[in-house]
């Protein structure tokens, strides 16, 4: 297990004063980034073994949202490979120790030369300590898909939206879909299904469908369709 402490900073709040979606997501996936550079496998390594670890799917729950000035200890680690996948909690913790959000994510590795995913060896999880999964049920990494939605905007993926794979960040989509629900909404659990990549300057399209107590975001490249990313919020 990794494990890091942090302090909720302004940057991480929202205008409750509370963390933030995205502040959430940035924790989560800092927590992981910092595992695999604390064995040797973070992103230097990556780069010169040009292979990488993509999310293809995130489930979280909140039980409560951290507020400002708030200390919390973020843990992270893995518990199964298979040749395809690795499988990964994260959760966040509250100065007494209780779990306040707990997240479970499947990644795949992928060529960064060819964009394709490729098989898990032996030394791709050299070096990560499998541990027991967390009590947390995951629905699935595939979400079904209403059969309407409105769209509701279209945007350029910025500069600052694109992580070192050349991407975009997969915290971005729950950033971008969280600015399409009301502004007093926050949600107890959030799953995501990455499905392509979008790139610096793609146009993106932003629908949305709502279902009895969850609403569902569609991510969509304008010019070729292509699905880049589900996010479901209840």
């Amino acid at each position: 297990m990794y494990t890091y402490s942090k302090k909720i900073l302004f940057s991480d709040i929202d205008q409750g004063a509370r963390m933030s979606l995205a502040g959430i997501m940035n924790a989560l996936q800092d927590c992981v980034n910092i595992n695999s550079e604390s064995i040797g496998k973070g992103i230097d390594y990556l780069l010169k073994t040009r292979r990488t670890w993509f999310a293809i799917n995130w489930y979280i729950e909140i039980n409560r949202y951290p507020k400002m000035f708030e200390d919390v200890l973020v843990k992270t680690w893995p518990y199964d490979f298979t040749s395809s996948m690795g499988y990964r909690n994260v959760i966040i913790e509250d100065e007494t120790g209780q779990v306040i959000v707990a997240a479970d994510s499947i990644w795949t590795l992928v060529d960064l030369d060819s964009g394709r995913p490729i098989r898990i060896t032996e030394e791709d999880s050299a070096g990560y300590d499998l541990e027991e999964k967390y009590s947390i049920e995951n629905p699935g990494r595939k979400i079904k898909l209403p059969k309407e939605f409105q769209l509701l905007d279209t945007v350029s993926v910025k500069k600052s939206d694109i992580d070192y794979n050349g991407h975009m960040s997969n915290g971005k989509y729950i950033q971008l879909a969280d600015e399409y629900i009301p502004v007093e909404s926050h949600p107890g659990k959030i799953r995501v299904e990455y499905k392509s990549q979008s790139r610096y300057g793609e146009l993106l399209e932003i629908y949305k469908a709502a279902e009895e107590d969850k609403t569902i975001i569609k991510i969509q490249g304008k010019e070729d369709g292509s699905v880049k990313a589900v996010v479901e919020l209840s």
